[in-house]
């Protein structure tokens, strides 16, 4: 099985630094719909001109595998646009509708015990249109790996990642277990500063190709010893998706359409980005629209399940959101290189309340609180997320319309 990757997934997290190329694709593979006159394709492209309409539109300038709506879709109802809120945002009352301006929103959904009690879009996105997930895709990821344990195809999330992937000989992997790895404690040594030329990520666009991507993977040094710190680098999400490729011996888009995207009820198609050799790009190239990811805060909401279908194994759902190790914990943490708690590619806030998060660069999230019953989702194109302080502020406001959400 063929394990190279191309310089196009690091333009998801560098956007603009480098250039893509789309060269030829594998079969059954599409670059949909046609960019806008005068606009350039490749990754890089997305980030110039109107992220908004770009972002709902990633086919337009990348290869992209298609997930088929599913053909028991999960109808979430009309919403009852019951909800009326205001909240406290770098030290201002603000309305949830000058919140959702503010912060460049395009699309916000908010359910109390699975009905939808407020939904708008804005700036040309609307109930059908896609989205770019970025990083919500890991939680996505998480996911699958779950439903492969649960199937067998993966011994122990304890067991050495090695037992899977035996190219992965660098010292770097004495000891490292795929746990470690789903929960960003391999101990890897990787910058992700996106506007570091010097950064590992963007080093990495030159690379691979030539090397594969386990060949790249093998030179990075390690700077903890695995299991004790917890340092967010997404080259260990892409590490996960190569390890689910090889145990099911099938792409993401089939495995995820077969065993989440169908159960779930999905009602409109999903797409991934791909390589020019046809692999998706586990760490953040996943296009869905906003009541897609809300079922996904869903399914994690009800313990895997759902009705009385169990999706993802049972036990599996609450043990990816809840932080099991020191190094894990929300709040100022010497063990960590993040005030945000984390567990199986899912997110805690600084404050945590029980509650969690898939999270994305550019403004993307999936909230859950389930002491409350509450699920949100917010998809942007808003430049100011990069901005650690609005980061995090950003989290506390839709923690606090969780929390306000009580019966």
């Amino acid at each position: 099985m063929l394990l190279r990757r191309s310089h196009l997934y690091t333009l998801l997290l560098t956007s603009a630094l480098a250039t893509a190329t789309t060269a030829a694709v594998a079969q059954g593979v599409t670059i949909g719909g046609t960019p806008s006159a005068g606009q350039a394709t490749g990754f890089s492209a997305m980030f110039a001109g109107d992220r908004f309409e770009n972002f709902r539109n990633m086919a337009r300038f990348v290869p992209t595998s298609e997930m088929a709506p599913a053909a028991d879709p999960w109808e979430l109802g009309a919403s009852t646009d019951s909800l009326e809120y205001s909240g406290e945002f770098l030290g201002q009352q603000t309305s949830l509708e000058e919140f959702i301006e503010l912060s460049n929103t395009s699309a916000f959904l908010v359910l109390k015990d699975g009905v939808v009690i407020y939904e708008k879009y804005a700036h040309g996105d609307s109930r059908d249109s896609l989205h770019m997930s970025f990083s919500v895709a890991k939680s996505f990821t998480s996911a699958l790996l779950g439903i492969a344990l649960g199937e067998g195809k993966l011994d122990s999330l304890d067991d050495p990642i090695r037992k899977y992937l035996p190219e992965l000989t660098s010292a770097t992997f004495d000891g490292v277990t795929v746990k470690h790895v789903l929960q960003m404690s391999s101990g890897m040594r990787f910058n992700e500063a996106y506007t570091d030329p010097e950064s590992d990520i963007n080093k990495m666009t030159s690379m691979v190709p030539p090397m594969s991507y386990l060949e790249y993977i093998n030179t990075l040094q390690r700077e903890h010893p695995p299991g004790t710190f917890n340092h967010y680098a997404s080259i260990n999400t892409q590490l996960l998706g190569i390890l689910l490729v090889r145990i099911t011996g099938s792409s993401l888009s089939d495995y995820m359409g077969s065993r989440l995207w169908q159960p779930l009820g999905m009602e409109n198609k999903g797409l991934w980005t791909l390589d020019e050799q046809g692999y998706e790009l586990a760490m953040g190239g996943l296009s869905a629209s906003a009541r897609d990811y809300a079922k996904l805060g869903l399914l994690y909401l009800n313990e895997g399940r759902r009705g009385s279908r169990q999706i993802l194994p049972e036990g599996w759902a609450k043990a990816s959101v809840t932080p099991d190790e020191p190094h894990l914990m929300p709040g100022e943490n010497s063990q960590s290189s993040n005030v945000s708690g984390y567990q199986y590619q899912w997110w805690t806030p600084r404050d945590w309340d029980g509650d969690f998060l898939a999270r994305g660069i550019w403004g993307q999230n999936i909230y859950v609180h389930p002491g409350n019953r509450v699920v949100i989702v917010k998809l942007a194109a808003d430049q100011k997320n990069f901005d650690p302080r609005y980061k995090l502020a950003y989290i506390d406001y839709l923690q606090d319309l969780g929390q306000s959400l009580a019966d």
